[in-house]
């Protein structure tokens, strides 16, 4: 259903990704949760280290939106995309909140998103995000494979 990869970046490197983040993400608007960055983050020459160290995962998928993503513990709806395979990647995540995945009408399979890991999984599943009822600074990045 998903697979799970740790310790993507450096320290250094996560920093820096941060820095670059932080800036990025703005409000689109009501249709979107929180705070995004445009879906052409990977374009970016600050994605350089980022985008290498995940190639290994990504066998022979091609990105074709990638997006930082704020939030401050709200929640994302439920969803799914029109890609073949889904990555999120925890670059700030303190709460350690992961992805949620509706299994069917009863049955939802929660998820840990640690720091500097991802979470790679088919695009057609329905997931969200879950709430926080505390306050937290999450940043991660999400990127959409086919």
């Amino acid at each position: 259903m998903y697979k799970i990869h740790k310790n993507i970046l450096t320290k250094a490197q996560q920093k820096n990704l941060l820095s670059f983040v932080k800036k990025q993400v703005k409000d689109l608007g009501s249709d979107y949760p929180g705070l995004q960055s445009d879906p052409d983050l990977h374009e970016h020459k600050e994605m350089k280290d980022l985008m290498k160290n995940i190639k290994k995962y990504m066998k022979d998928k091609k990105v074709i939106k990638c997006w930082a993503n704020y939030t401050d513990g709200s929640y994302i709806l439920w969803h799914n995309h029109d890609s073949k395979y889904s990555v999120v990647y925890y670059l700030c995540n303190p709460e350690k909140i992961g992805v949620m995945f509706k299994l069917n009408e009863y049955d939802i399979k929660y998820t840990e998103g640690e720091e500097n890991s991802m979470i790679i999984f088919d695009s057609k599943n329905i997931h969200s995000v879950p709430n926080s009822f505390k306050k937290i600074k999450r940043y991660s990045i999400a990127l959409e494979l086919i």
